[in-house]
């Protein structure tokens, strides 16, 4: 594979511009691919408000959940200018952004980076941009992964372009109500694809039956357990209220580490 191939559009997905609030590489902090090198896209917006029953529409609105949203610059217009940093690009020009941070580019004696990770934010409010993004990867010989909240069936192109869904139902302790975090067509779209991980995030013990309800109703198949937090003590004392639990149910558990490498800082 050439890291600096430019292939054309593979597919009729359309090329209008979408909000991108970072583009960046690092290593994958989570899940199945936890460790390896990527390239990350992170879109601007999403259709879910963690921490909160609904939008904020004051700065100092405090948080109703303990579970909150780590990436509250894509969307909270009242804690965060959501112009600042923002930049409007076709699907083409995000992949020619993207490749341009593989450092292959600049040292041909590094191995290409094999891996995509599409996050936001919620990527299935631009599902063009994301087809154009997994049609490249694959005509790359790349790997996509996309971070997905799993209230939007992604549409049988994408459940089709090979690409994994890191699906991260939200649970009670994100404070949003059932009927917006859970929509069982969606799940079940998902779910059908064979190429779904389910990646809950973990707060407090209450989680853990949620989880396993839904696992029962839904039929979930790959649990992945994943410690909130945004400090490495955090994140820690998370997987350790985790750890026998996610035994006891055949979960997997995962850390975060980007946390505990770099705390909270954005695009690490």
């Amino acid at each position: 594979m050439s890291a600096n191939l430019m292939l054309p559009i593979a597919g009729p997905t359309g090329q209008r511009h979408v909000p991108i609030a970072e583009l960046f590489y690092s290593f994958q902090g989570e899940g199945a691919n936890l460790g390896r090198r990527a390239l990350f896209v992170r879109f601007q917006g999403c259709n879910l408000t963690c921490g909160y029953t609904q939008a904020p529409t004051m700065g100092n609105s405090s948080a109703q959940g303990q579970m909150l949203c780590d990436t509250e610059y894509t969307w909270n217009s009242a804690k965060y200018d959501l112009t600042k940093d923002v930049r409007h690009l076709t699907p083409q020009e995000i992949w020619e952004e993207l490749i341009k941070l593989d450092p292959t580019m600049a040292t041909p004696s590094i191995a290409p980076v094999d891996l995509i990770v599409v996050t936001g934010g919620e990527p299935f409010l631009h599902k063009d941009a994301v087809l154009h993004l997994a049609h490249q990867a694959a005509l790359t010989g790349r790997r996509m992964e996309i971070e997905t909240n799993a209230t939007i069936k992604p549409g049988p192109e994408l459940a089709s372009a090979g690409v994994a869904f890191n699906a991260g139902l939200k649970l009670a302790s994100s404070a949003v109500p059932r009927k917006k975090r859970i929509k069982p067509e969606a799940i079940m779209e998902i779910e059908a694809s064979g190429r779904a991980r389910w990646k809950f995030v973990v707060c407090i013990p209450e989680d853990l039956m949620e989880i396993a309800q839904l696992q029962a109703e839904f039929r979930l198949a790959e649990i992945w357990l994943s410690p909130e937090g945004t400090t490495p003590t955090r994140v820690l004392n998370q997987m350790r209220m985790a750890a026998a639990p996610a035994l006891e149910h055949g979960w997997n558990l995962t850390t975060r580490e980007h946390v505990l490498i770099w705390g909270g800082q954005r695009a690490k």
